[in-house]
């Protein structure tokens, strides 16, 4: 297809040869394949009986059982760290590392796992990384039975755990990527994935110390949550079988290519290079989730604690309250995706979330009263009911090509793992500085990164209204899929975009002229495509700064304890 700016010099004609010169192709990307993350497809002419809904809901049930075994063991380790410490006889400084790791790992993993799972699928991916988490959770059992207690064996289970447990909801993501169009189910099935991450936490991280007490020991916590992680493989395996009967037995689109899902791996290698195909409003996302969900989930390391010491009260009763904020994302996460299907409102969400993260943080630091602190605690757990899916939902809708989904997503979690390294080693320093061990100065971090995250999306907010033309992604993340159509070909008018009509073949595969200008708008210009990789430099030097803080913090022997993997990645 032809593109051309009318507000630019006129170009010669392009050799028919080439498909597109909005210089979108990836190294992954078949010619013709243009489509719009935002607009659902058209599947050819079936050949097949279309795919019934009821198919679907089985696939988000089973897909969301995928990480139930990984989200029940992640606040297992920091919940029995009393326990642990005494039992294995070590000191602040190792369970600091024992808990860290898991975010030390993702770093940079999560990044090379986002491609393969684009190039070979959510469902294929989906069994190795749960089989991953299984086996490093048989391990940490194995390493506590029997009074063994062992410290190493603990690091290992917890390593070949992190491995799958960094990009398993990224997997999950994939797939329902492929069967549910933005506007058309997609953020509900986020919704429903994180309603049931939080209630698998809850449960795993208050009943921790109730098995461990009354079981004698605290290996029959991790046995069962091994047991559970068997459960969560299989259901990942049944994910896999179930994909391939779908694709054999009915006509499924594929949502992120608009053509048949067929299941075939991705073609070619990593690129580098395909950073500079991501636009602005995405790195800004990317800014925004560096302090507004490290901060979120790095304060859940210290909520039980910080709940004691406000309330004066035990651990038994600090970890209910703490556990608390699990309860209204679990009901709440799946009507917001309902929400964000029918209306939009993305860029808003992002913004609420921040907001309501920053009324927690000003509520605990400004006030001792215990009614603050409960007020504080509600609005702690309404940042975190709407931070999920809208963040997933976001970023498949700004980026051009949603088929590098995964890899754009991984990109953005592997920074918050090393941001939440930062904030968390930073606030362990800080207690430890505190002559009565207290928490409040700490508080102060998460105060900053509140505020910061507040104003990145405000920015955000108030440019997708006041100048759509300079962030046209964020401004169509934030219509609702009736009024897109529209919005698009105003956008296109105001920035001279022209496109020729589409040949009848490729018109078979669900490409228009609506859709090609939309991935025009959302494709970065040259100027922006060269600032994307100043962009990436940050996001490393983030990362580098993570490995450093971390190792500070094994020197320091902070009180550091890291719940990795938790909500709102």
């Amino acid at each position: 297809m032809t593109v051309q700016r009318q507000n630019s010099v006129e170009k010669s004609v392009v050799d028919e040869k080439e498909k597109s010169s909005v210089d979108m192709k990836d190294n992954g990307s078949a010619q013709g394949e243009l489509q719009s993350p935002a607009l659902s497809y058209k599947p050819g002419p079936p050949s097949k009986p279309k795919l019934p809904y009821s198919w679907q809901l089985v696939m988000i049930v089973l897909t969301c059982m995928c990480t139930f075994g990984n989200h029940w063991s992640n606040g297992l380790i920091v919940a029995l760290k009393t326990t642990i410490i005494k039992e294995t006889h070590i000191n602040n400084s190792q369970f600091a590392t024992l808990v860290a790791v898991t975010n030390l790992v993702n770093t940079f993993l999560c990044i090379a796992l986002g491609f393969y799972i684009d190039k070979l699928g959510g469902a294929l991916m989906s069994v190795i990384l749960a089989g991953f988490h299984l086996s490093g959770a048989i391990v940490m059992s194995g390493g506590a039975t029997n009074n063994l207690n062992s410290y190493p064996l603990l690091i290992v289970g917890k390593v070949l755990a992190a491995i799958g447990d960094g990009s398993l909801d990224n997997a999950q993501h994939r797939i329902f990527s492929t069967y549910f169009a933005p506007g058309r189910g997609f953020a509900f099935s986020i919704g429903a994935i994180w309603c049931v991450a939080n209630l698998a936490q809850f449960t795993g991280q208050s009943t921790a110390n109730v098995i461990a007490t009354n079981l004698g020991t605290y290996a029959w916590a991790l046995w069962i949550s091994s047991f559970i992680a068997a459960f969560s493989f299989a259901c990942a395996v049944t994910v896999f079988f179930l994909d391939r009967f779908l694709r054999a037995r009915y006509n499924v689109t594929d949502q992120t290519s608009g053509r048949r899902h067929t299941g075939a791996v991705k073609q070619g290698t990593f690129n580098i290079k395909a950073i500079k195909h991501l636009p602005m409003t995405f790195w800004l996302v990317v800014a925004f989730a560096v302090f507004e969900n490290a901060g979120v989930q790095s304060f859940v390391s210290i909520s039980t604690q910080f709940a004691q010491q406000r309330l004066k009260k035990g651990a038994v009763i600090g970890g209910w309250v703490s556990s608390f904020y699990l309860l209204l994302p679990a009901g709440l996460t799946p009507f917001l995706g309902i929400y964000v299907d029918v209306f939009g409102n993305r860029i808003g969400f992002l913004f609420l979330s921040g907001l309501t993260f920053l009324v927690s943080m000003l509520l605990l630091k400004f006030s001792h009263s215990v009614p603050t602190f409960v007020a504080a605690y509600v609005f702690y757990a309404l940042s975190q009911a709407v931070t999920p899916a809208p963040q997933v939902e976001i970023v498949r809708n700004i980026i051009p090509d949603p088929q590098y989904f995964a890899t754009g997503f991984a990109i953005k979690k592997s920074v918050v793992q090393a941001s939440i390294v930062i904030i968390t080693t930073a606030a362990g320093k800080l207690q430890d500085l505190s002559p009565t061990n207290s928490l409040d100065p700490a508080v102060t971090l998460w105060l900053v990164y509140a505020f910061i995250s507040v104003a990145i999306s405000g920015f955000m907010l108030i440019m997708s209204y006041a100048a759509p033309n300079v962030l046209p992604a964020a401004r169509l993340s934030q219509v609702s899929p009736r009024e897109l159509p529209d919005e698009v070909e105003k956008l296109a008018r105001n920035q001279g975009i022209v496109v020729r009509k589409p040949a009848p073949e490729e018109e078979d595969e669900g490409v228009t002229e609506l859709k090609l200008k939309e991935k025009m708008l959302k494709s970065p210009t040259h100027q922006s495509g060269i600032l994307s990789w100043a962009y990436l430099l940050i996001g490393l030097g983030i990362i580098f700064i993570g490995w450093i803080m971390f190792g500070l913090g094994v020197n320091w022997g902070v009180h550091g304890s890291v719940v990795a993997g938790t909500v709102g990645e």
